[in-house]
């Protein structure tokens, strides 16, 4: 349940909240998470069309069901996290579904101390970033350019270890489309995937018009995730390409891919993956 008063005390200046319990198993073939919690923020325009947003989140996380294999790195129990967030969010896109030109920069920062009650001290930094260039009028063909970069790392006392469900992975419909979800990046012995605390993330997508609202797309997906922090080296990345169509279902945007993978390792590159899913990319 989410709530927002977007002119507070009748000022250009946003309050929100929201209140969730998830259960998910999708997250990961080894373990169930359940997530219950809340956050409220302020959201405020600085100049121009630069936004901040500042936000606290608490929530209590539980893994369970965990698969014997993985324990060591998703030991089960429950987990209380408390975070402090700041976004910074420029945006000149002319729309928000089936783009044709202008930008959006975003710069995540997130901070979990015991300070503030986390059963964690860490923090996460995070740029996501994207551009689209119209071609041709024809058809109203686009390319769009996106790129992610993230880093996560811990401090002082974290007698719990390190937060790994809170670790980078890719793969899935909305980052590597040729690799089964969350399946790209560090892996234990036995080869499931745990994540990683440096990652870097490129796609580039060509659009084009079949008959409106109906699009169809040619992709190329690459990323990378490193065990450690600061480890922005690619040597490890994974990539692959493929086409996809955009369309409308009950008024909300649908993508349908169909991802071949190029580059993986021996765990993770399964074949051709087709992808079914809502909303947007960018």
């Amino acid at each position: 349940m989410s709530f927002e008063e977007p002119w507070l005390f009748e000022r250009e200046l946003a309050l929100g909240f929201s209140v969730f319990r998830t259960s998910s198993d999708y997250e990961s073939a080894y373990y169930e998470e359940i997530r219950t919690g809340g956050e409220v923020y302020l959201r405020k325009r600085l100049f121009e069309l630069v936004e901040a947003k500042l936000a606290y989140t608490a929530q209590e996380i539980e893994i369970r069901d965990v698969d014997e294999s993985i324990q060591l790195f998703y030991p089960e129990g429950k987990s209380f996290l408390s975070t402090v967030g700041l976004q910074l969010l420029r945006d000149t896109r002319d729309k928000i579904i089936n783009t044709t030109s202008g930008n959006r920069a975003e710069l995540n920062l997130d901070l979990s101390t015991d300070a503030i009650g986390s059963d964690f001290n860490y923090y996460k930094a995070e740029f996501r970033g994207s551009q689209f260039f119209p071609v041709f009028d024809t058809q109203s063909q686009v390319l769009a350019v996106i790129g992610r970069l993230g880093v996560l790392d811990t401090f002082g006392n974290n007698d719990k270890g390190k937060p790994r469900f809170e670790y980078f992975t890719l793969g899935g419909p909305y980052t590597l489309r040729g690799f089964e979800y969350r399946d790209v990046g560090p892996k234990n012995s036995a080869g499931e995937p745990i994540g990683g605390q440096s990652y870097g993330f490129l796609s580039i997508e060509y659009t084009i018009d079949i008959v409106s609202p109906i699009r169809f797309a040619i992709f190329y997906d690459a990323g990378f995730i490193n065990d450690d922090p600061y480890d922005f080296n690619p040597g490890s990345y994974n990539d692959n390409f493929g086409f996809g169509l955009g369309l409308f279902v009950a008024g909300a945007p649908l993508r349908l891919d169909f991802g071949i993978p190029i580059t993986g390792d021996r765990f993770n590159k399964k074949g051709n993956q087709f992808n079914f899913s809502f909303g947007t990319r960018f």
